[in-house]
């Protein structure tokens, strides 16, 4: 059997750099940050890139697809390509591709990444970054053949929870009509010879994506993972107190309204 290697990516919906050092320092081989869902703004999605740039992880910014003239900025920012979220046909993912590319062949005006303290190439004609469509709905589904086969697009990502509902299936991401779906996907873009990626994957969910023919994935978002650990903890604790013979809890003092 022919090996692949899964490359794993973490998800950025919490702006701030503690955040995303720690996601920086996991091991992800890239991290997303979320400017769609995500608490994230132009100006702190700027510091978050430059702050996982300079430990070494490449970054995809994630963008709504009303919203593309935020690609370039992105990109000017140190961010390695861009995800288009809602991506629902060709057109819009060639319009997308133009703002990532310089003149003549796109619509990207030159700043230099961070202001030229981010080396690149001389030749601008050499800076192609990866953008990704986002499939998320029926609609960019009927259309993902045509999608996956847009000139230089530089991979599929599956936006799992809208794909269902967008389906019919309200928020399962399970049964064969949304396996069938999953398989078209990847199919499309195997045959275009470009990654299929499946966000919101859980570690117990990788070997059935995998299975399924994903080339990458993309992990829990950092919110997610903030509330499983603590609920995981508090459930824990709890159990371990329940085990024991404890005695009433002391009243909390008041602390306003004293004399």
């Amino acid at each position: 059997m022919e090996s692949r290697r899964i490359r794993l990516g973490g998800w950025l919906s919490i702006a701030d750099p503690i955040v995303a050092e720690a996601a920086g320092r996991a091991g992800f081989d890239w991290v997303g940050i979320d400017l769609q869902h995500g608490a994230w703004d132009v100006g702190s999605a700027a510091r978050g890139v430059q702050l996982l740039d300079l430990v070494g992880v490449p970054v995809l910014a994630r963008v709504a697809e009303e919203e593309l003239p935020l690609i370039p900025h992105a990109l000017d920012q140190g961010a390695s390509g861009i995800i288009v979220a809602m991506a629902s046909s060709a057109e819009t993912m060639a319009a997308a591709i133009r703002r990532a590319r310089y003149h003549p062949e796109g619509l990207r005006s030159y700043g230099g990444q961070r202001y030229g303290m981010r080396g690149e190439p001389d030749d601008a004609a050499t800076i192609r970054p990866a953008v990704y469509a986002m499939i998320e709905t029926k609609e960019a589904l009927d259309r993902i053949e045509a999608i996956a086969a847009v000139p230089d697009i530089g991979g599929i990502h599956v936006g799992p929870v809208d794909l269902g509902l967008s389906l019919g299936l309200s928020m399962k991401r399970s049964g064969k009509k949304f396996e069938r779906a999953l398989e078209r996907i990847i199919a499309a873009s195997h045959a275009a010879n470009i990654p299929a990626v499946m966000h919101a994957v859980s570690p117990e969910q990788t070997g059935e994506m995998i299975d399924l023919g994903f080339d990458e994935l993309v992990l829990p978002a950092d919110i997610a993972v903030l509330r499983r650990a603590f609920a995981d903890n508090v459930a824990a604790a709890r159990a371990k107190i329940e085990t024991k013979a404890v005695a009433a809890p002391i009243p909390l003092r008041a602390t306003r309204g004293e004399g």
